[in-house]
């Protein structure tokens, strides 16, 4: 069990509030125990019992952070983070009894911005997560991310310009109407349809795909968020 005694630099909600965290645990008193800890201690937390669980959530929650266990039933943690990491920079804690060096190294290899050991001190759980949050959110100047007025072209907060295919113009156009929104597939659909464009929920996705791709080419991770079986975000 992990320790809930918090001490008094760490258990107020100074430098948590605001910080949404969803906790990914499938043993239920462990996961009751954790939340309620960081709760007190200032965060505010969704408890997901399963990989499932979590991507219901996700698919309309904007989370500051995520704390994994690995030892998930069905889908495990490192998919989990391997997806996660796959379309978003959001903050990973890996949660877990797996102690060996190995699994530590392959969390960190895949993604995850730190990798605590059970049982967990709560002080350091709450100082660690605090810790990713700070990397994580000053890390990120993404509100530069902006589409050129005639829309062919991305530009990343460094200046580099990523050149847009027509499909790709009217992909980001459509995305760019609202910044930080979650947009449904069929809205997009919509979009393309409107603009004598064939589209489908398949070729939506390779679209995605490749645009991906082109901009890690330039040397950025794109911030377009895949919504699980819903849509997408475009979070500058």
């Amino acid at each position: 069990m992990p320790n809930r005694s918090l001490a008094p630099d760490v258990a107020g909600p100074r430098g948590a509030e605001h910080l949404k965290v969803a906790l990914v645990e499938d043993d239920p008193d462990l996961l009751e125990e954790l939340a309620a800890s960081l709760g007190e201690a200032g965060f505010d937390v969704i408890a997901c019992p399963s990989a499932e669980a979590f991507w219901r959530a996700h698919a309309h929650t904007t989370f500051d952070l995520v704390a994994l266990d690995l030892g998930l039933p069905r889908e495990d943690g490192m998919s989990v983070l391997r997806r996660l990491r796959a379309t978003t920079s959001i903050g990973l804690v890996v949660l877990t009894a797996r102690a060996l060096p190995s699994d530590h190294a392959l969390s960190l290899s895949e993604g995850a911005d730190a990798f605590l050991s059970k049982p967990v001190d709560l002080n350091v759980l709450a100082a660690t997560l605090r810790s990713v949050a700070r990397r994580v959110r000053p890390s990120a100047p993404m509100a530069t991310w902006r589409v050129s007025a005639d829309g062919w072209s991305l530009h990343a907060p460094d200046g580099v310009v990523v050149e847009l295919s027509p499909q790709e113009r009217l992909l980001m156009t459509c995305l760019m109407k609202t910044p930080g929104s979650a947009v449904p597939r069929e809205i997009l659909l919509e979009c393309f349809e409107q603009a004598g464009e064939e589209a489908d929920p398949q070729r939506l996705d390779m679209m995605v795909h490749r645009l991906r791709k082109k901009v890690a080419a330039a040397g950025h991770r794109l911030p377009l968020r895949t919504l699980y079986r819903s849509g997408y975000l475009f979070q500058p």
